[in-house]
């Protein structure tokens, strides 16, 4: 017992001791190990163990031993606007990039391993020298993502109704089979079987399809209001690196949702089954190979939102500069 207090004593002690450059990532975890090199970079001393994990970080980060690192106060670790954003691919990364080429945030891996040749800035640097808060950038990608939201609710609920009307064409389709049935033979089974199982074919692939795109919804719609929830308190806090950061996040989302919303609506067709009789098979029963026919008639989806965009255009077309130039000439 005696052993372990002198332990923890000494340890202690030896965490108390202040060092001239203490290593700024190991000083942000509450310890105090002295400065091995200094990265101009990230414009921090680092420790040995630091110093060696920066050397595989890429050309971005340039590295100064010990002899000819910097001699001035170091750089305070704690800062009023953190950043805080994880990179979704390197979970244990901080996102403290931005990438002027591609206008997108990153970590240090991403930046050296997709953004060598591209002009990279460190966050809380390219954020100093803006002349305009992004909050305002971020507001705007806000009102689109919650109107991107309002879309893919639009498209969820049409499919929803879509798939109850499917659901009961399904059991009106099998009512009539049922009812022309009970006029035919017992040696008709195969065939009503056979139908049924075209049919079926089509209303599993149809409702596989609306399935699909609700689940193309709700994965959106889960992943927008994230981001707007994210963005909405960042905004609120003021924070102006996690405002920039979230609004490029949030930016490139929209962009990407935009892309999945085009594809669930253009995937989107309307079914009309229906059972068509055969009224020769009374005549023909031994002898025919047909019990009916699926009959589908596929009509694309037409939603609300779209319909109102195409009368706007079509509203622009009838005022465009050709029809106005006509117009001032008679």
């Amino acid at each position: 017992m005696a052993s372990t207090a002198r332990s923890q004593k000494s340890k202690k002690s030896m965490l108390s001791v202040e060092v001239e450059f203490p290593c700024g990532p190991c000083k942000a975890d509450n310890k105090n190990l002295e400065a091995f090199g200094f990265c101009q970079f990230c414009k921090h001393y680092l420790c040995k163990s630091c110093y060696s994990y920066h050397s595989n970080l890429g050309k971005i980060h340039i590295l100064l031993d010990r002899e000819t690192m910097p001699r001035e106060a170091p750089t305070p670790v704690l800062t009023s606007d953190p950043l805080v954003e994880t990179c979704k691919q390197h979970k244990h990364k901080t996102i403290e990039l931005y990438c002027k080429n591609h206008d997108e945030v990153c970590c240090v891996i991403c930046a050296t391993s997709k953004h060598k040749p591209c002009e990279c800035f460190y966050i809380p640097e390219y954020t100093e020298q803006l002349t305009q808060s992004p909050a305002e950038d971020c507001s705007l990608i806000l009102k689109l993502i919650k109107a991107l939201i309002g879309q893919f609710e639009n498209v969820r609920s049409e499919s929803a109704t879509r798939l109850k009307d499917l659901d009961r064409q399904k059991r009106e389709f099998s009512m009539a089979v049922r009812k022309y049935r009970k006029e035919i033979d017992f040696a008709l089974e195969q065939l009503e079987k056979q139908v049924i199982s075209g049919m079926k074919q089509v209303v599993d692939i149809n409702t596989k399809e609306i399935n699909d795109n609700i689940t193309k919804c709700d994965e959106a719609l889960k992943a927008l209001n994230e981001t707007v929830t994210d963005a909405e308190m960042a905004v609120e806090s003021s924070g102006t690196n996690r405002v920039f950061t979230l609004s490029k996040i949030s930016n490139k989302l929209l962009q990407e949702n935009n892309v999945v919303l085009k594809s669930v609506r253009s995937g989107s067709v309307n079914y009309e089954i229906k059972f068509e009789e055969n009224t020769e098979i009374l005549k023909n029963i031994r002898k025919t190979k047909q019990f009916g026919k699926v009959s589908v008639k596929k009509e694309q989806v037409r939603f609300e939102d779209e319909q109102l965009e195409k009368g706007t255009e079509n509203d622009n077309k009838r005022k465009s500069p050709k029809s106005a130039k006509s117009g001032d000439s008679s």
